[in-house]
């Protein structure tokens, strides 16, 4: 994509990522997601279904890590560049996203600190951008249920023993129990809860041991989203891929 550059992380040291997942293949493969769709976007001259909403208000991060791609995607929408601070860039009335919110929740308190931190050091203001300690996004479902543009999701995809899943440390970043399905698994709903219809985009990360036509499949027949397979990279011994949901209908949760 046209500007797939990575936030700052300047302000994060060895101890940091001794506490927080440190950016790797998987999230630069979700930036190249992001930033292909945010090229198509701008180069629109108007919604057409198949590309991200040019009007949006709320996205989401489940699970965020150093809020990096996130970070990224406020940066590319209200078009600040380098170490840019919010406040310098011009709000013309061309830039539809100046009033977009950014969430990301993690269960890792660190986590939330750092992302916060990774938001201040790229210029996005607090106003704009706000983390939430969570077991996903449960905090946050009622609040948005119906109203994200844009959701990311970089699970812990490793499969491991079920009983490593579940930690509020850096292991909840990487242990995804049975086949790496068991956070996966209990995310799903709340995805198809948060998407607006029929706008809203989610992209998540799989490997191919997580079984991703399932994942389709499942996505399909009990909630109206079609999952494409949008980029596909391999990364030392695995394939990742960067999963597509779109919701086909308007989805009321339980």
């Amino acid at each position: 994509c046209r500007s797939a550059v990575m936030p700052s992380l300047k302000h994060l040291n060895f101890r940091d990522y001794d506490r927080v997942y440190e950016p790797s293949d998987d999230t630069y493969l979700l930036i190249d997601a992001i930033g292909y769709d945010v090229d198509a976007m701008e180069q629109s001259e108007g919604d057409d279904g198949t590309m991200l909403h040019s009007n949006m208000l709320q996205t989401i991060e489940i699970g965020c890590g150093t809020g990096t791609p996130t970070v990224y995607l406020a940066k590319r929408i209200r078009g600040i560049r380098g170490d840019e601070k919010e406040s310098s860039v011009e709000e013309s009335s061309s830039n539809t996203n100046k009033n977009c919110v950014h969430y990301v929740t993690d269960i890792n308190p660190d986590a939330i600190r750092i992302a916060k931190a990774t938001a201040e050091s790229n210029g996005i203001s607090t106003e704009h951008f706000q983390a939430v300690q969570s077991d996903l996004a449960s905090q946050l479902i009622e609040k948005m249920e119906g109203k994200v543009d844009v959701l990311i999701f970089n699970p812990p995809y490793v499969p491991t023993p079920d009983d490593e899943v579940g930690s509020s440390g850096i292991e909840a970043s990487w242990a995804g129990g049975s086949n790496g399905r068991v956070v996966i698994d209990r995310a799903l709903p709340q995805i198809a809860r948060l998407l607006a219809f029929p706008n809203g985009v989610a992209y998540m990360v799989t490997v191919d041991d997580n079984y991703p036509e399932q994942i389709s499949q499942t996505m399909d027949e009990l909630y109206g989203i079609k999952v494409v397979p949008w980029l596909r990279r391999r990364a030392h011994n695995e394939y990742l891929t960067i999963q597509r949901m779109t919701p086909t209908r308007s989805f009321q949760g339980d």
